[in-house]
């Protein structure tokens, strides 16, 4: 019996000591919660919300009411976190797109480089055809110095249709930008260099206007005084700032040509076409027009013979695209820096 109560004894010992450190343990794990649930609260809460809340509680169970500038205290907490979560929430939401827009303005400018590069590319394989154009110019001179008719072997006229036909347009740089539409300058400078050549008139227009390919051709400011340009066509040109005075341009087609502030004066364009042509500032003192057509053609500003223009042109000469331009336009006098007096200008109604 006696050996019974000492296990029992023992058993006992052995159960208080499990329950003593049963005991021990509960206490850490209950600060391990407390520790946890508040530092969740501070991070979730904000510091300054979570005392604004212990203050109000603690002050209801003192006074058993809160004051105005405790509650105040409390709202503004909540608002200022309310706030705070919020810009956080926007910033993280906003991050990505920004990336995206920032990744996509990249890729732009690559895309724009990458553009430019081709472009400079063929600008420089098209500058390679001036030393072929030199030596034709070269030929051109040696066959006129020894023909009386200036006219070329069918071999050189071959020669010149080919290198204007491979003379493509294409865009280049200017201030570090692509020009808006393709252009050709070497098609500009062979028809300049033709021009001046003193060839034969009839052999000219037959022979190399009517089948070399001088659509796109720059040029900017040429001077074309005098010259022969009988059935070229220049659809798309760039004739801008062009001294074209007296020319005799009969049949030749400047569809769509850049004509901006172009000398015309006694210029020969009885049916030409100048379809949506862009005559803005031009001359046209004394130009021949007879059968021409002017259908969408761009007038602002063109210096004329007189104030009746418009109504000559579509009354008398019956032009194509008169009658639209009579609608839209007037010819008033205005002083030109040009001429350094009042001349009949058209203008828009």
């Amino acid at each position: 019996m006696s050996d019974k109560i000492k296990e029992l004894e023992k058993e006992n010992l052995i159960l208080k000591e499990r329950l003593a450190k049963l005991e021990k343990s509960k206490p850490l794990k209950k600060k391990r919660w407390q520790f946890f649930v508040k530092i969740t609260a501070t991070f979730i809460a904000g510091k300054k919300l979570k005392t604004s809340i212990y203050n109000s509680i603690q002050e209801f169970n003192e006074q058993k009411r809160i004051s105005l500038q405790t509650t105040s205290d409390l709202i503004a907490s909540i608002i200022r976190r309310l706030t705070r979560i919020g810009v956080v929430a926007l910033l993280f939401a906003l991050l990505p797109t920004t990336l995206m827009i920032y990744q996509n303005s990249l890729l732009k400018k690559q895309n724009r480089k990458i553009q430019e590069q081709t472009h400079l590319a063929e600008a420089s394989r098209r500058s390679a055809q001036m030393f072929i154009m030199g030596d034709i110019l070269s030929d051109i001179n040696t066959e006129l110095e020894t023909k009386k008719n200036k006219k070329l072997s069918k071999t050189l006229v071959s020669r010149i249709v080919g290198l204007s036909r491979a003379m493509k347009p294409y865009r280049y740089l200017v201030d570090d930008a692509l020009i808006a539409h393709s252009i050709s300058p070497e098609r500009g400078q062979l028809l300049i260099t033709l021009c001046k050549s003193d060839l034969n008139p009839a052999f000219f227009e037959d022979q190399i206007l009517q089948e070399s390919d001088f659509t796109q051709a720059e040029l900017k400011g040429a001077n074309l005084y005098n010259v022969i340009l009988r059935g070229i066509n220049l659809k798309d040109a760039d004739l801008s700032d062009a001294i074209l005075v007296n020319i005799d341009a009969r049949r030749a087609i400047f569809e769509s040509a850049n004509l901006k502030n172009a000398d015309l004066g006694y210029a020969n364009l009885n049916n030409a076409d100048l379809k949506n042509s862009n005559l803005s500032n031009a001359i046209l003192l004394k130009t021949k027009l007879n059968k021409a057509n002017f259908t969408n053609a761009i007038l602002d500003s063109a210096v004329v013979d007189n104030l009746n223009w418009l109504t000559y042109i579509k009354d008398d000469l019956k032009l194509k695209g008169a009658e639209a331009l009579y609608k839209k336009y007037k010819v008033d006098s205005v002083y030109s820096k040009v001429f350094d007096k009042k001349v009949a200008t058209i203008l828009s109604k």
